[in-house]
């Protein structure tokens, strides 16, 4: 019922665009064919609507320090959707690493708390909202207590050179075998250079399956307490990031006995939690590492030893409405829902406190772009102009997504390399493409030799079919007849890697911290994330410099590819689809925390180790 009411609401908006457009005489083409550079052409003097809304989505206040001394003890409970399917860290199944390992087993580098909100006292130069976040200048040491990289061009190599903190312990769990293998002891170089070596020699190790780049690198320990990688130049800036961030160090001996294990006993690593049961279906409980090094880096409890809490328990209930339950009756301490469902939880339980987020990345819909029609960009752009961003935005959305997320969506942490419709220096014909005007989409149809229109196929799976609909709907008013392609997702992505997709398909969004690799744009037949085989020459021989530059001039780096941004965004090459607002909640017990998500890449649910639990308020509060 909510879905038909949402249509109705949106077929009426549809409905009253449609009559002011008729009133709106015919437009010039926005660009030619096939333009070698932006195009520059200035937006209808009538159009039909409004551009959609910015893109940026408004900062929240600030977090406010409330000057409340951290205390120690205390569970934290959380809930989680479905089972733990592989506990092996190095596995390729493991994509980038699991749950547990961020919290038992500490890499080279991770996120730096005090750099985002870290309860009012950080500097709030991100906010930690996600798990994709990459970016150097963000990082601080865990094993590696500092490092630095080289360039030698002409040898045409990079080296990375870390310094292995010194005086940090494994966990001991006398009650798990390979915990007291390692007995406590403290972490070596020589534990660095074999898991290293391991991540990229083992044949399913994820490292060696999924960045083949690096099965070269040369790894040696250069000193006692020093690690050191040399790689081709071409792979220093990917080396940087992988060995950084997806490296779970673990006890040489453990490795050596046990080797690559799908047990989760055999976690054993530095970071600030032990698993200490797991019940298949149920429950995964996680106990404070005794033994762990890190300090509160700000605030109140600057100097206190972490984490704060004496243990973590993970609740498994795959369904929603009893997830939903669980925070009503504090079962658990904090759940991020989506925009409706929000609405409710702030109804029936108004105690809890909120952080909304907007809708940022779901998917975008690729043409194949090396075929007639969409080869031609009067096409593709005509296509932008018969899609209503703003009233889908405004009826699947509740107005608060973000609709200009292709290439890249807006994050805090990448704000630099981001162009949306707000920005001064958006050219006025790619603003064009975001303002609904089916009669000029019409013309630029004409022009391009289609006069009534065609007839296409789209390949989904029955999950996006509702959001096809809406498209297909809007696209039939300028003569586009979309047929829809259903199959399930292994057969979906099968087609995609054969290279057979034959009008268009959805494609998921590249992470953020993938942004200097350009992967939607880079060619190869068969590619999930670039299905439409993009392949234009202006792409490749910017992302060629900006790669380049990222290790040698970052800040270069970043402006060349927002730049590039105004000629990718006019070429129309994706329909973007924007994603679902959420809202994360949690009970006023839990302190220091303001709705983070990992701080670091991939390393959720990290953020536990600097909150805290008042016990006191809990029980005040009646629980």
């Amino acid at each position: 019922m909510r879905k038909k009411t949402l249509w109705l609401v949106l077929s009426s908006l549809m409905a009253l665009s449609l009559v002011i457009a008729s009133c709106s005489p015919a437009t010039a083409p926005a660009t030619p064919p096939t333009p070698a550079t932006p195009a520059t052409q200035e937006t209808p003097t009538t159009p039909s609507s409004s551009p959609a809304t910015p893109a940026v989505p408004s900062e929240k206040e600030a977090v406010k320090p409330t000057g409340e001394a951290p205390k120690y003890g205390g569970e934290l409970k959380v809930a989680i959707t479905a089972d733990i399917t592989a506990w092996d860290p190095f596995a390729s199944s493991v994509f980038y690493g699991g749950l547990a390992t961020a919290l038992t087993n500490q890499g080279l580098w991770a996120g730096d708390w005090a750099k985002g909100p870290a309860g009012g006292y950080g500097t709030s130069e991100t906010d930690w909202a996600i798990t994709g976040y990459d970016v150097f200048d963000q990082k601080t040491g865990n094993v590696a207590e500092s490092w630095k990289w080289t360039l030698d061009t002409a040898k045409d190599q990079g080296t990375i050179v870390y310094q292995i903190r010194k005086g940090i312990r494994y966990s001991l769990d006398p009650n798990n075998e390979a915990s007291r293998l390692a007995g406590g002891r403290e972490l070596t170089a020589d534990d660095v250079l074999f898991t290293l070596k391991a991540l990229i020699s083992d044949p399913v190790a994820l490292l060696y399956v999924r960045e083949p780049s690096l099965r070269s690198a040369n790894i040696t320990k250069t000193g006692p307490w020093e690690i050191s990688i040399t790689v081709p130049f071409e792979t220093t800036e990917l080396a940087i990031r992988r060995f950084g961030h997806i490296s779970p160090i673990f006890p040489k001996e453990v490795l050596e006995k046990y080797g690559r294990s799908n047990d989760w006993k055999k976690l054993v690593g530095t970071g600030p939690f032990m698993v200490t049961e797991y019940v298949p279906g149920s429950v995964l409980t996680f106990t404070k590492n005794k033994n762990f090094w890190m300090k509160d880096p700000v605030g109140p409890g600057k100097g206190n030893q972490l984490p704060y809490i004496d243990s973590y328990r993970q609740f498994i209930i795959p369904d929603a409405s009893t997830r939903q339950a669980a925070l009503r009756t504090s079962k658990v301490d904090t759940m991020t829902l989506g925009w409706e469902d929000a609405i409710q939880m702030k109804k029936t339980s108004p105690a809890l406190l909120e952080m909304e987020r907007p809708g940022l990345e779901a998917f975008a819909i690729k043409p194949r772009v090396d075929q007639p029609p969409f080869n031609d960009v009067r096409v593709r752009r005509a296509m932008m102009m018969a899609t209503d961003f703003e009233a889908i935005n405004k009826s699947l959305h509740d107005g608060r997504a973000q609709i200009l997320n292709y290439p890249i969506a807006y994050y805090k942490s990448y704000a630099d390399v981001y162009l949306g419709l707000d920005d001064p220096v958006m050219p006025a014909s790619v603003k064009e493409l975001y303002t609904y005007n089916p009669e000029k989409a019409r013309t630029l149809l004409k022009e391009a030799g289609y006069p009534g229109g065609f007839k296409t196929s789209a390949l989904m799976t029955s999950t996006e079919v509702d959001t096809y609909s809406i498209i297909k709907d809007m696209w039939a008013k300028i003569g586009i007849d979309l047929d829809f392609e259903i199959k399930d997702t292994g057969a979906m992505n099968a087609i995609i890697r054969s290279g057979q997709v034959k009008g268009m398909t959805r494609s998921g969004s590249t992470p953020i911290a993938g942004w200097s690799g350009g992967t939607d744009w880079v060619y190869s037949t068969g590619s999930t994330v670039n299905p439409g085989n993009i392949n234009d020459p202006v792409i490749n021989e910017a992302m060629v410099k900006v790669k380049r530059n990222l290790i040698t001039n970052p800040v270069e780096a970043k402006r060349q590819y927002k730049d590039l941004l105004k000629y990718v965004l006019d070429q129309a090459y994706a329909i973007p689809v924007s994603g679902n607002p959420q809202s994360v909640f949690w009970w006023p017990w839990l302190k220091n925390y303001t709705g983070e998500v990992a701080v670091g890449y991939l390393a959720q649910p990290n953020w536990i180790q600097w909150v805290w639990i008042d016990r006191d308020l809990k029980k005040t509060m009646g629980y």
